[in-house]
């Protein structure tokens, strides 16, 4: 097993859901029923799902969810490797974030070939709108339906961005690249999975800035306030049976962004759950490699879930050089592949409905 020198983020989820799901509950009494349970149940199966040549999980069984930053175009610059992490998590549905805008489905389907029972076609992908050079783009084997709350640019509120254009030309030169023209990096559509109705959305929050009175740190809560204002616009208009949010919270100062987009929400969602996911070997929790930068290895990403309609039944975070040698040869791929896609790991969920 290759230890990852600088793995620092150790049994840190607990902690974090604990301390999320705490403002849930405070935040709306009514969560506190069915949510409190939660904190005493021990932590998922954290192993890896058993690898079958099915098809996705059938309708009303579950789903299994693949959450990535892509860092651009993983999928253009080696689709092979793509493909084989990507067969390696068994996924239905694929959250991927900070994705290039000039990506297109022809890609996106090369990329996939050969994965889907009934060839490529069989997938369906929704790609946001929102975000700039960080757009979301969600891929699911299942029919999905598209949302007015998501589907174009979603801006920041303007008092915030007002605010927040302030803070940022204080704080010295900006980067075009933290522009906010392009408006907030998310995407949402409905999955829909037999008879039920599986809310998703994925996100890419505003990185840097680990001084808690930073702007980017300011930012990412206006963003987190944003995607939870969206949700609750979905939850009012249509029938939700759950709700995950998967993507890059770029947690290097608080974790505030996270609580936010936790909830709460109306029943039967209350507050949402981290999904406490770890690396192969069972210890670490880091999804973003830090080596090399200021910024340490550490969990960024994240996948939370309705606890009251989905239980996470098994997952785990998806690094290849976890990966044995013989599977790594099956899959045709390297130990570093993972690292070379994206400096982020995707994370692997699988949820079943209560």
């Amino acid at each position: 097993m290759i230890r990852h020198p600088n793995a620092r983020a150790r049994g840190g989820y607990a902690a974090l859901a604990c301390a999320v799901l705490s403002v849930a509950v405070m935040t709306s009494g009514q969560a506190t029923t069915a949510a409190l349970p939660q904190q005493a149940q021990g932590p998922a199966d954290v192993r890896a799902p058993q690898r079958t040549d099915a098809g996705p999980a059938a309708p009303g069984a579950g789903v299994r969810v693949f959450s990535w930053n892509l860092s651009s175009d993983a999928f253009v610059k080696d689709p092979a490797a793509f493909r084989a992490v990507v067969r390696q998590s068994r996924a239905d549905i694929l959250l991927l974030d900070e994705v290039s805008p000039s990506t297109n489905a022809q890609q996106i389907r090369t990329a996939l070939a050969g994965l889907a029972p009934d060839g490529p076609d069989q997938w369906h992908i929704d790609f946001g709108a929102s975000g700039g050079r960080q757009r979301g783009v969600i891929v699911s084997r299942l029919p999905l339906e598209r949302l007015a709350e998501f589907s174009d640019i979603v801006p920041y509120p303007a008092d915030d961005r007002r605010r927040l254009a302030d803070l940022m030309v204080a704080a010295g030169p900006v980067e075009p690249a933290f522009s906010m023209d392009g408006g907030i990096p998310m995407n949402g559509v409905v999955v829909l999975a037999g008879q039920r109705r599986l809310l998703v959305v994925t996100t890419d929050m505003q990185c840097c800035g680990n001084d808690p009175g930073s702007w980017q740190e300011d930012r990412r809560r206006v963003e987190a306030g944003e995607i939870r204002r969206r949700i609750r616009q979905v939850l009012e208009r249509t029938r939700v049976d759950g709700l995950i949010v998967g993507g890059d919270f770029n947690l290097v100062s608080t974790p505030l962004p996270l609580v936010i987009v936790s909830g709460p929400y109306r029943l039967p969602h209350a507050g949402l759950l981290v999904a406490e996911l770890r690396h192969l070997d069972g210890a670490d929790t880091w999804t973003w490699d830090g080596r090399g930068t200021p910024f340490p290895s550490r969990p960024m990403d994240f996948v939370l879930y309705s606890p009251h309609t989905l239980a996470l039944r098994q997952g785990y975070v998806l690094d290849t050089a976890d990966l044995p040698q013989s599977e790594l040869e099956q899959l045709g791929i390297q130990p570093e592949s993972a690292g070379r896609l994206s400096a982020h790991r995707p994370l692997v969920a699988e949820f079943v409905w209560h």
